[in-house]
């Protein structure tokens, strides 16, 4: 069976295409392939084919559907289209859907040696398997979103084959075809380059240089922006060199030093779509200079995974390139200077360094020049303060900036115009899912150990991950069991091997060593309990309620406790069972007189944050891993 998703729906038996149905059965098939070999819940496919307000017979209507679609594709219930609760899953072989064979193409043409001939006939053959844009003619939110992404890759792969023929000098071919291209997509950047690249390459000078100004002029005009790097470079180009120096520059003018730092994935990130849809919004909506987008929640809840998945999915809006830092905020070592992060920025974007010393602040201007009037996409990841993000933002709103840390950075928001974005544990159908990913049939055999065993991680990506480690290092034993052990003893389970960066526990510390001593004394307390306010706090503790509330708003700045209702403070039961491991037990007020800040002394804050200084010695010491 072959499965078709470049250019309209169509499924293959053989030599016969197989009658799909009407509107919603095509619909659901596609949602199915585009989650081909996982499950997708009814609920999710009853929002996909029926929007936010699903008539009252989705349920049925779902199932009559599920019901047409095997008819259509000659399957039962056992057999490719399979149920499996919560939802449904498709299973689909290697090399079934077209797209597979793209991917396989384009994946072998990467790895050819530098022949231009023959690497642009085989990305051609690997732009054969398109009929048109994907999945075609298809209404659903989801399709749409996934066509949009296949359409971005196609235009993408299109983009290096149009550089590799250019280097061969097809000048007068691409020519026409990239005049047509940029009909159909008149702000892509990339595209215009290269037609003035045809065009010069056909000695026509005049027309290259005639492209550029009417381009130049719709991103000012529509977007406020200059060119992008690769027009300027193209412009130059141009100017400067003859149609033998196109063709020869034509590689470095395409590829020019354009940072593409974003780390991978990890396998199996599941679920977010919300999120993802918000960080989009968030960046098309900011009015900002810069659009600053702050992804902040509780260690291990997947705000680096979330930044990554959709810095990866809008990268082709940043043509000049993608910068990543790990600012080590919430790390066994020390964070990341300014001054080192800058360094390193700098490198990447191919500035160097003077011969002389320079400050931070030197570095910083060197910074803001070396992307002015690019389209520079940066994440600044693991963030502690604002002290260490600032020196960072670019002074042009062609840039984009995207933040990840732990505390909810107030300075950012208030001075910066931030925009945050507050991520929750994963729902306990996507925690499943994700569970399913990483360990296979033994969740689908056991489904209610794999629901307690999400549960006992409270639904956090870091906890699932390291438990399903767990899970595949003892294949002979009954989920169950294994769910049972995690739920008795989390935090031995879920130490990932001792490995420093992976182990629940030492992710928990990281974010306890920053606490002052007052707020240290207060997380111990929520060891006894599932929830806090301040009259408990102040009662166990000494001081007033003002000052207890204080600390509370402390710890969920720093999202160790979470806001709930009538003023209480929900602590999770991973931190609940980590504070209650700390070394040093909780002792009453008896034993230790109020401290200065629960007395409503507040130490010194820094500018732009209502937080206590800290003194990171003390720290460490106050609060032990």
């Amino acid at each position: 069976m072959k499965f078709g998703m470049l250019g309209p729906l169509e499924v293959w038996d053989g030599d016969e295409r197989l009658n799909l149905g009407g509107p919603q059965q095509r619909a659901l098939l596609a949602v199915l392939l585009v989650n081909a070999n996982s499950v997708v819940s009814a609920d999710r496919l009853i929002d996909h084919l029926w929007g936010e307000r699903p008539p009252d017979s989705a349920r049925r209507l779902l199932k009559g559907c599920i019901a047409g679609l095997r008819k259509a594709l000659r399957v039962g219930r056992t057999d490719r289209l399979l149920t499996h609760p919560p939802g449904y899953l498709l299973e689909v072989l290697p090399g079934e859907r077209d797209l597979d064979r793209f991917d396989e193409l384009v994946e072998t043409a990467g790895r050819l040696p530098d022949d231009p001939p023959v690497q642009a006939a085989a990305l051609r053959e690997a732009l054969s398997c398109w009929r048109g844009p994907a999945l075609d003619g298809l209404v659903p939110e989801a399709c749409r979103a996934e066509a949009a992404r296949l359409d971005e890759r196609r235009l993408s792969v299109l983009e290096q084959r149009v550089d590799l023929d250019l280097r061969i000098g097809r000048y007068p071919e691409l020519v026409a075809e990239l005049q047509a291209l940029v009909r159909q997509h008149p702000l892509r950047e990339r595209l215009w380059a290269q037609l003035m690249l045809a065009l010069h390459g056909a000695n026509r000078q005049s027309d290259a240089l005639a492209v550029y100004r009417r381009i130049r002029r719709s991103l000012v005009e529509q977007l406020g922006v200059e060119p992008s790097a690769t027009l300027r470079q193209a412009h130059r180009v141009v100017l400067a060199g003859t149609p033998e120096a196109a063709a020869r520059t034509t590689a470095r003018a395409g590829a020019s030093p354009v940072p593409a730092q974003l780390p991978a994935v990890a396998a199996g990130f599941t679920g977010r779509d919300a999120e993802l849809a918000e960080l989009t919004h968030l960046l098309t909506a900011s009015r900002s200079a810069v659009p600053i987008l702050a992804v902040l929640g509780a260690p291990g809840v997947g705000k680096t995974e979330l930044a990554l998945r959709w810095a990866h999915a809008v990268r082709d809006r940043f043509p000049d390139g993608q910068l990543y830092v790990d600012l080590r905020g919430y790390d066994p070592g020390p964070p990341l200077a300014p001054a080192v992060a800058l360094a390193g920025v700098l490198a990447g974007l191919g500035v160097a360094e003077p011969d002389h010393a320079v400050e931070v602040d030197e570095r910083a201007a060197r910074f803001r020049t070396a992307v002015s009037g690019r389209r520079v996409l940066l994440v600044l990841d693991n963030a502690a303060t604002v002290e260490q993000i600032r020196p960072l933002l670019p002074g042009t709103p062609s840039c984009a900036v995207v933040v990840t840390s732990r505390n909810t950075l107030p300075g950012l928001v208030a001075l910066h115009g931030a925009h945050r974005l507050g991520l929750g544990p994963l729902p306990p159908e996507d925690a499943r899912t994700l569970l399913r990913k990483l360990i296979g049939e033994r969740a689908d055999a056991e489904p209610l150990a794999a629901a307690a065993l999400a549960e006992h991680c409270d639904r956090l990506p870091l906890a699932l991950r390291v438990a399903a480690e767990y899970v595949t290092g003892r294949p002979a034993e009954h989920l169950a069991v294994l769910a049972g052990e995690l739920g008795e003893h989390r935090l031995e389970v879920l130490e990932a091997g001792g490995d420093p960066r992976a182990g629940v526990r030492a992710a928990f510390s990281w974010s306890a060593r920053r606490l002052p001593p007052e707020a240290s004394r207060v997380f111990r307390l929520a060891a006894r309990f599932r929830s806090l306010d301040a009259e408990t706090v102040a009662a166990a503790l000494g001081g007033g309620a003002c000052a207890a509330r204080r600390v509370l708003e402390l710890l969920a700045a720093e999202h160790l406790v979470a806001p709930g209702a009538a003023g209480r403070y929900v602590v999770s039961g991973l931190l609940r069972a980590y504070a209650a491991s700390l070394d040093e037990p909780f002792r009453p007020a008896a034993h230790h007189p109020p401290t200065r800040l629960l007395q409503g002394e507040a130490p010194g804050a820094d500018a732009g944050s209502p937080h206590p200084r800290r003194n990171h010695d003390r720290d460490s010491r106050s609060v032990p891993a």
